[in-house]
């Protein structure tokens, strides 16, 4: 099912992707979180929950990451550039795109360069930019030191991340130790049987040639984004647990405020990686819905 596949843009650059889910349904741009690339679909098994959805759900890795060719010195909203390249190559009219946690800046980048492509958009845990006071109150101390690090410390990040690919040999070790400070919901989910090495292998084969791309990611995603969130008129559903301590609820609110249109759902006592884990189909078989009108 998790078989890479590879599009060529105009330039000669590639992206890596996975298709996944009812081939015949409407096209779902899945945005992955960060550190973390298209494989994640398989810790969350977004292919069966796109599948029973009857959405074709298109994995893409962002430039750099995984099997995609490296864009230097790219801003947020060039990919959205790369997607409607993509969405064109592939044969696609009008598409809805996801994003999940660091994945929702390159999301909303869509909505905002592209809006004429979308159907819909969906955001799942979804972080927010650094220039908004308030939003990281509330932050687990790891996730806030990192993200301090992808924005300013480029070569420290670099580090970081190393560590991490190091650390993937060990699974079982690995996400113990990221566990420490998730939320009852998320360290459920972190340790049911077979998450350990599925943790491991999206962020082994995220960084596969290198660091770079996956630091880029994230200094993209942890500084100001270059552009204004704004109601373009395309449906959008704003999905965030309560209690997640790597994007406070707070950044959903503030999200739905610039949205207006957006349905907001807050999942009580939902982390970060459970509302994903629980809700991947609905909210999958919202953008179905939203995609027939």
């Amino acid at each position: 099912m998790y078989e890479e596949k590879s599009c060529t843009l105009g330039d000669g650059r590639t992206l890596a992707y996975f298709d996944l889910g009812d081939p015949s349904g409407p096209p779902v741009l899945h945005h992955h979180g960060a550190p973390s690339g298209k494989l994640e679909t398989a810790f969350f098994n977004l292919g069966e929950a796109a599948a029973k959805a009857g959405v074709r759900l298109l994995a893409v890795d962002r430039p750099g990451i995984g099997g995609s060719t490296p864009r230097l010195g790219r801003t947020l909203l060039e990919w959205a550039d790369d997607v409607e390249a993509f969405a064109d190559r592939l044969g696609l009219g009008k598409f809805s795109v996801m994003g999940y946690s660091m994945g929702t800046p390159s999301a909303l980048a869509c909505l905002h360069g592209i809006p004429h492509r979308l159907n819909g958009v969906s955001i799942v845990s979804g972080s927010g930019p650094s220039d908004v006071p308030g939003l990281a109150d509330g932050r687990s101390s790891d996730v806030a030191r990192v993200l301090r690090f992808a924005q300013h410390r480029p070569r420290l990040t670099s580090a970081v991340l190393a560590f991490m690919k190091f650390g993937t040999r060990s699974p079982e070790k690995m996400i113990a130790a990221s566990g420490k400070s998730m939320p009852e919901a998320d360290q459920a989910v972190a340790a049911r049987s077979g998450a350990a090495p599925r943790f491991a292998a999206f962020l082994a084969d995220a960084m596969r040639n290198g660091t770079t791309g996956v630091r880029d990611d994230m200094r993209l995603a942890a500084s100001p984004w270059g552009f204004t969130v704004a109601d373009s008129g395309v449906p959008a559903f704003i999905w965030h647990g309560t209690v997640d301590r790597n994007v406070p609820v707070a950044t959903a609110r503030w999200l739905s405020e610039r949205l207006p249109s957006a349905q907001l759902k807050l999942v009580e006592d939902g982390g970060h990686i459970s509302v994903l884990d629980a809700s991947a189909e609905t909210v999958l078989e919202q953008l179905h819905q939203q995609a027939l009108r």
